[in-house]
């Protein structure tokens, strides 16, 4: 019985440990930006490469693209 909890807390842990790196680096692809808040608020925005976050803490609420849209302009 000891075993098999001991099994699933390693286990446990791994997930937690994978969750939180997958949480902390983040890659912004080039032509776009993320927008990021820190506990709900506006903290800052990201350009293209690579960036570290602090996890459950800042969160990408949006992904901004920089490229450009055709739009039709009838004259």
């Amino acid at each position: 019985m000891d075993l098999e909890f001991n099994v699933i807390l390693t286990f446990g842990i791994a997930i937690f440990v994978v969750i939180t790196l997958f949480k902390t680096a983040r890659i912004v692809p080039q032509r776009s930006n993320f927008v990021i808040e820190r506990l709900g608020k506006f903290s800052r925005t990201l350009d293209s490469g690579f960036h570290i976050l602090v996890p459950f803490i800042d969160k990408v609420a949006y992904q901004h693209t920089l490229k450009e849209e055709v739009v039709d302009v009838l004259v």
